[in-house]
Order: structure tokens, then sequence, then C-alpha cells
């Protein structure tokens, strides 16, 4: 090429892609991920940590027993396993519905197993964990309790809950 030819238009492109990709800094770092059950109850979108959830159960019958308190509906009975079934709307603070279709979350944690009604799974994912934010301070409402923090999902927030705050919740 002569001193007095102009480079061609591609050329200038190709030379400055070459140099922004030497310039770039690539930093291959394997963030620590985390699953996530996103489930429907009510209106609204919550949570769960994948970890926590053995299940998802579909409708079943749940047998009524005597004297338990409104937010256990019953017992179920998981191929042969007797467990209870926990009613989260009551912590919540949404809305009762009658026996509609749901579905059951069996929820493990240390010696705590039990069923979680939801109405139902919306996703099962992997998330970064830098991504949970913690819970606003401003928090209100009866969920207040169980919220361990919040994710962005599809646009929106969803509310992230803690299987053990739940557990510790129930007393019978």
């Amino acid at each position: 090429m002569a001193a007095t030819e102009k480079p061609l238009k591609s050329e200038l492109i190709l030379n400055e892609l070459k140099r922004r990709q030497h310039t770039k800094e690539v930093v291959d770092v394997e963030e620590e991920r985390v699953k996530i059950v996103i489930f429907i109850c009510g209106e609204s979108r919550y949570a769960f940590y994948g970890a926590d959830i053995r299940e998802i159960l579909p409708t079943c019958d749940i047998s009524w027993v005597p004297g338990l308190p409104d937010y256990l509906p019953g017992l179920i009975n998981v191929r042969g396993d007797i467990e209870s079934v926990i009613d989260i709307r009551h912590f919540l603070g949404e809305e009762k519905v009658g026996h509609c279709k749901r579905l059951v979350a069996m929820a493990v944690r240390g010696d705590f197993h039990s069923g979680v009604i939801i109405d139902s799974i919306e996703n099962v994912a992997d998330i970064p964990l830098s991504t949970i934010r913690p819970p606003l301070a401003t928090l209100n409402g009866a969920a207040r309790d169980l919220v361990i923090g919040e994710i962005e999902y599809a646009g929106a927030m969803v509310t992230l809950l803690d299987i053990g705050k739940l557990a510790a919740k129930i007393s019978i």
C-alpha cells in the first residue's frame, strides 16, 4: 500500500476491533450459583432455595386432623411416609382459598420435613449468589419474618423465603 493510499474502511474497522479485543480485560471467574424454586402463591411470586425442596407433588388428598392450627390443614401420604402440610398463605398474609388445584412442595431442612401448599411452580433456576439482595428494611406484612432476600426474575422482584424460618414458626 502506497503512502498516499487511504486504508479501506473495512481495514479500519478490523484494526479497531483487534485493538479493542486486545484492550479488553477478560476475567474468567466461576461465580458461585445457587438453585432456587420460584413459585406463585396468591397474587405474588416467591422463591425457596432449591436445596430445601425435595420434590413437587401434584394435587393430593390432605387428611384433616382435628385440633390442628389453621396453618396445618392436615397430613398427606408420600410413598408410605406420613407428612404434615403447611398452608403458607397463613404466613404470607395471602387470602385463604378453598380446596382448589394446588401443588405441594416437599420441604426438607435438617429434622424438618413438611409439605408446603403452593399454587404453581414458575421456574427452577440457577442464579448467581451475588444477585440475591438483602430484604428491604421497610418490608412490612406477615411475610417479613420469613424473608431472607429478594431477587430479580423476569423483570419483577421475587421474595426469597427461608424454610428454616418457616420451620421455627411451626409449633404444635
